[in-house]
């Protein structure tokens, strides 16, 4: 009789956190961004929030230098630093950069660093700038 008493106790109390029955779920911007992608398969970022972002100024003396490789598989990686513009005049004045090689299958797990060496400079032609400076594209070997 006891442990009928607890258990009755204990459903009654999560049932009091329980949403109700007849509640509607609520529409947020995050369940339609997520219905959207599951339907379209396209980018979760509306296209007037990247373009709010891509109008922002650069600072004077900054580019972004986006590092590209090639990884076990054959697919195109890349990431991007931000780098004073004297260290972009030349390959041998960029750094070196580094990342996880397990998670692109080019390092074992316990020993996953894999280092990033410039080889060539490019221009690059997906991130423009008015403003006289050139975001760069650096291909790399590693």
């Amino acid at each position: 009789m006891k442990l009928a008493v607890a258990f009755l106790a204990t459903i009654g109390a999560t049932a009091a956190f329980a949403p109700a029955a007849n509640t509607v779920a609520r529409t947020s911007a995050l369940n339609m961004v997520q219905q959207l992608d599951l339907k379209t398969g396209q980018s979760q970022l509306d296209t007037s929030v990247v373009d709010r972002f891509n109008a922002l100024p650069y600072p004077d003396d900054k580019v972004l230098a986006e590092y590209v490789w090639v990884d076990a598989k054959g697919e195109c990686r890349s990431k991007t630093r931000t780098l004073p513009v004297a260290r972009t005049e030349a390959v041998d004045k960029l750094p070196r950069w580094n990342f996880d090689g397990s998670s692109t299958d080019q390092a074992p797990g316990d020993d996953s660093e894999v280092i990033l060496r410039p080889c060539r400079i490019f221009k690059d032609p997906f991130r423009p700038r008015a403003d006289g400076l050139d975001n760069i594209l650096v291909m790399c070997d590693n």
